[in-house]
């Protein structure tokens, strides 16, 4: 029986919140980290491969910058699943990708930084 193609983008949005919110855990270290130093920090690849296990470099600036957005995430350069998100910017480092559709509903729903999500901190 082939996915239902709504239910598909849920579980691929649902999977790229999961990342989401472990980046959230390590912000702190890389605040730490970046009191120290100029250096970027590590966050984990936040694409909707339950797999991946990539990480990513980027400032703690460029990851608020990136978080300002509950649609947004931050991915490795060549995780781009196109049928849920478009590349909204990006560099050598990482790619910021854009949640579109039923996918962009569910990210927004889930970001713990809006007052209203469910799993608000």
């Amino acid at each position: 029986m082939p996915d239902d193609p709504k239910l598909r983008e849920v579980r691929l949005a649902e999977n790229q919140v999961l990342y989401r919110n472990v980046n959230e855990r390590i912000e702190d270290m890389n605040e730490v980290f970046a009191e120290i130093t100029s250096a970027a920090g590590e966050w984990i690849c936040e694409c909707a491969d339950t797999n991946c296990t990539t990480s990513v470099k980027a400032t703690l600036a460029e990851y608020e910058a990136i978080r300002a957005n509950p649609r947004t995430f931050i991915v490795a350069p060549d995780h781009i699943f196109p049928e849920i998100e478009r590349v909204v910017s990006g560099n050598g480092r990482f790619a910021v990708v854009e949640e579109l559709g039923t996918a962009g509903e569910v990210a927004e729903a889930n970001d713990t930084r809006t007052e209203a999500s469910p799993n608000t901190k």
